[in-house]
């Protein structure tokens, strides 16, 4: 890994969003990547925060969702990762319409 902070960064980042791909959602079989779930993964000195939406505001998938991107992200960055659960609505992507 390299010593330059952004690039270590941008290599984590690249690592969870690859681990995430892999991080279906229950009701759809669609990853979380690719319906557009993760809005931003943050780098904090002591942890990672992704920021994200769940498909519908009541999700009764949406706990066991949360904690599997968590211990997902935590494996492939290797620290700390708190999700956080936008109030954002989602829309689907222009494909799954």
């Amino acid at each position: 890994m390299s010593d330059t902070p952004i690039v270590a960064e941008a290599e984590k980042q690249e690592k969870i969003l690859n681990a995430l791909q892999g991080v279906l959602d229950p009701e759809i079989g669609i990853s979380v990547i690719d319906l557009d779930l993760i809005r931003e993964v943050r780098f904090e000195p002591e942890e990672v925060e992704i920021r994200m939406v769940l498909t519908t505001p009541f999700c009764p998938y949406g706990p066991m969702l949360i904690n599997q991107i968590q211990s997902v992200s935590e494996q492939a960055a290797e620290m700390p990762v708190k999700v956080t659960l936008l109030p954002d609505k989602w829309e689907a992507p222009p494909w799954l319409r």
